[in-house]
């Protein structure tokens, strides 16, 4: 082999390599623990379980799969898990939303007993 097509092949190879201490567990860690803040900058405040799932869900979409097969099925299933946390945050806030006090004017439950006590007859 040429020196050339050795020094191509080093020059493939650079970017791949390790640095001192650093190793394959060091940077997938790293790459876990980015793609994890992430999620959790664009999600804002979640659970401990929202947490745990989150976890879960970036430990399927950075694992090394064996097959294809197996890498759409952790894409997938780590895409769930984040659609499911988003839909239970976009619920709290909506119950946080419905529960807050509203005036009485604006009650559907008075609305409606101010409509039947208007419409009863006078007998009644």
């Amino acid at each position: 082999m040429s020196a050339s097509g050795l020094a191509k092949r080093m020059a493939n190879l650079e970017p791949h390599r390790f640095q001192r201490g650093e190793n394959y567990h060091t940077r997938k860690a790293a790459e876990r623990a980015r793609l994890e803040s992430e999620i959790i900058a664009e999600l804002g405040d979640l659970t401990a379980s929202d947490r745990l799932e989150l976890r879960h869900a970036v430990e399927l979409l950075t694992r090394r799969p064996r097959d294809h097969v197996d890498a759409v099925r952790c894409s997938n299933a780590g895409s769930r898990i984040i659609a499911k946390v988003r839909a239970r945050i976009k619920q709290r806030e909506d119950n946080k939303l419905s529960s807050a006090p509203r005036p009485p004017g604006q009650d559907p439950a008075a609305q409606a007993l101010a409509l039947l006590l208007n419409k009863l007859p006078d007998g009644v």
